[in-house]
């Protein structure tokens, strides 16, 4: 039987505009990156690893010259959510305002639910979904 050893999974989004969504994520979620490296066109970053809340996300923009599909779809955005954990509910509320600021599209507001989150989800200009998600505290019995 095949064991899996993996260190780590690493999203990797296609991008409409690499360098839009770098400013976005740095405004919103504080993100850093590393140097992108160019495409030969000298416009499109063939690829590009940027740091959020310490964790890696890769991206490039999209190279349908090479089989390589475009970013989400405009008008239906993105059938894959990235969920971000945070450590304490009232940081969703503060983040979601903070990426509608920065052009997010709100998808649903922050809000307790039912399983024991605080929860709300956001498209990013991009049109990548986020899900924001922080574990509300215990009540008394």
């Amino acid at each position: 039987m095949f064991n899996l050893d993996a260190r780590q999974l690493t999203p990797y989004l296609t991008m409409h505009d690499t360098r839009a969504a770098l400013d976005f994520y740095g405004k919103v979620f504080g993100a850093t990156w590393d140097e992108p490296m160019m495409a030969e066109d000298g416009k499109r970053i063939m690829h590009v690893t940027a740091h959020v809340a310490g964790q890696p996300l890769m991206m490039s923009d999209a190279f349908p010259e090479f089989g390589n599909v475009e970013g989400p779809d405009k008008q239906r955005g993105s059938p894959v959510c990235i969920s971000l954990q945070l450590q304490k509910p009232e940081d969703i509320d503060a983040l979601y305002e903070k990426a509608l600021a920065h052009g997010a599209e709100g998808t649903s507001p922050p809000e307790d639910m039912f399983w024991g989150d605080r929860f709300a989800q956001f498209a990013d200009p991009q049109g990548h979904r986020w899900m924001l998600t922080a574990l509300l505290p215990k009540t008394g019995s």
